[in-house]
C-alpha cells in the first residue's frame, strides 16, 4: 500500500484528517477497490469510495460542511 502525502500509516489503515482510511479489498462485480472512512472520535463509517483520491475528496468536503456549520452554530448564538 502507498501511503497517503498528508497521511499517517497505521495497523488497519491511514490516518487522515480526522478519519480512519480503510481498503476493503477487491469487488469483483464492480471491478474496483472499496475505500472506507471512518471518523476516530464516533467510530461511524461517514464515507465510502472507489479510489484513494476519491475518498480523500470526500473527507476533505465532510471536513467543510463540519467547519461550516460549527461557524453558522457560533454566529446564530448571538
Amino acid at each position: 500500500m502507498k501511503r497517503l502525502k498528508s497521511g499517517k500509516y497505521i495497523s488497519t489503515g491511514y490516518l487522515y484528517k480526522g478519519y480512519e482510511v480503510r481498503n476493503h479489498g477487491y469487488y469483483p462485480p464492480d471491478r474496483c477497490v472499496y475505500w472506507e472512512a471512518i471518523d476516530v472520535e464516533t467510530g461511524q463509517a461517514d464515507c465510502h469510495a472507489k479510489t484513494k483520491r476519491g475518498i480523500k475528496a470526500l473527507i476533505d468536503e465532510q471536513n467543510a460542511v463540519n467547519q461550516s456549520a460549527a461557524i453558522d452554530a457560533t454566529s446564530g448564538a448571538r
